[in-house]
C-alpha cells in the first residue's frame, strides 16, 4: 500500500483476519464440520485420515475468491475429503480452478456427492457457537452436535490489532464494518474488540442483503462515513481475502473514494492503523 492515507476520514473493516484471528475458531469449524459431514459417507475412519493441512489450504480458499463464507468453505472441504478419502482427489490447484471464480456452488456441479449445506452449515454454527449456538445462530447446539460442546470455537478468537491502538482509531476516525457474519456474530466480535459500531453501519450477512465479492456494501458504507466529510476525502477499507479485493476494485470502478488494505499476516493490522494515525498527525505514543 504506497497511496497516502491523508486524506482518509473513515474505515470500513472486515473482521476475520483484520480484527479477529479465525484461525483456531471458523478455520478450525469448517474441517471438523467437513469430516463429521462425510463421515455417514466414507467411514469415521477414513473421513479422520483423510488428510488436510488446514494452516496452508484455507489461505489458498481463501485467495481464490468465492469462499469468503466460512460455511461454504466448509462444504468446499468435505467435498475435498470425500475425493480424497476416496483417492479420486484432484491436487489442490486444480481442484481450486475447477470452482471458476463461483466458489462451492461450481465445485458440486462437476462432483455431485450428496452432502447437504444446510447440514454443514448447522454444525458449523454448533461447534462455532456452542452455548451461545442459540443466540448466534437461532438453534440448540447439540440439536445439530449431539456431543457439542458447551465451549464454542469461538472462544478460542484473538483480536489482531493492539488494543490500544484500535482505541485510538475508533475515538479517532467513524467506523463500519463490511463482513460476510451474521448480526449476532458481529456483536460478539465488536464486544471481543471492546468497539461499539452503530447497526447501520454493518453490513452483516442476513438472508438479504448483497454478499462480498458484490460491491452494494461497500458502497453504501462508503457514502455513510463520507456523508458530512469535506471533499476530497477518502475511506479506507482493511480485507484480507479475494473476495474483499474484489469488492473493492469494482467499488473503485463505480466511483468510490476507496483505499483498499490487504491483511495477510497478523501483525498487518496494526501496521496498516499505526501507519493511518501517524499520517493524519495521530500517532499513538
Amino acid at each position: 500500500m504506497s497511496l497516502s492515507l491523508r486524506g482518509v476520514r473513515g474505515l470500513v473493516l472486515d473482521i476475520d483476519g483484520v480484527l479477529l484471528d479465525p484461525r483456531s475458531s471458523y478455520h478450525a469449524v469448517a474441517e471438523e464440520a467437513a469430516r463429521r459431514a462425510i463421515a455417514p459417507l466414507v467411514g469415521e475412519a477414513q473421513a479422520r485420515a483423510a488428510p488436510f493441512d488446514r494452516q496452508r489450504e484455507v489461505p489458498a480458499f481463501k485467495a481464490t475468491g468465492g469462499f469468503n463464507d466460512d460455511w461454504e468453505m466448509s462444504r468446499a472441504i468435505a467435498l475435498l475429503l470425500y475425493l480424497r478419502a476416496r483417492r479420486e482427489a484432484p491436487d489442490l490447484a486444480r481442484f481450486l480452478a475447477e470452482a471458476r471464480g463461483r466458489g462451492v456452488t461450481a465445485l458440486y456441479a462437476k462432483y455431485p456427492v450428496p452432502i447437504a449445506p444446510d447440514g454443514i452449515a448447522r454444525i458449523c454454527g454448533a461447534l462455532y457457537g456452542g452455548s451461545m449456538c442459540r443466540d448466534l445462530f437461532g438453534f440448540e447446539a447439540k440439536d445439530a452436535v449431539p456431543d457439542a460442546p458447551e465451549r464454542g470455537m469461538w472462544e478460542n478468537e484473538e483480536v489482531l490489532p493492539d488494543s490500544r491502538l484500535l482505541a485510538a482509531v475508533a475515538a479517532r476516525f467513524p467506523l463500519a464494518l463490511y463482513t460476510g457474519r451474521n448480526a449476532g456474530e458481529s456483536r460478539l466480535a465488536q464486544r471481543l474488540c471492546r468497539l461499539k459500531i452503530p447497526e447501520e453501519l454493518c453490513w452483516v450477512a442476513d438472508g438479504h442483503r448483497p454478499r462480498k465479492p458484490d460491491p452494494a456494501g461497500l458502497l453504501w458504507l462508503t457514502h455513510a462515513l463520507l456523508r458530512r466529510a469535506p471533499r476530497p476525502s477518502q475511506v479506507l477499507f482493511l480485507g484480507d481475502t479475494a473476495d474483499d479485493q474484489a469488492a473493492s476494485r469494482a467499488a473503485q470502478d463505480a466511483g468510490a473514494p476507496i483505499i483498499y488494505a490487504h491483511i495477510e499476516a497478523p501483525g498487518d493490522t496494526t501496521r496498516v492503523l499505526s501507519r493511518l494515525l501517524a499520517e493524519t498527525g495521530d500517532a499513538l505514543a
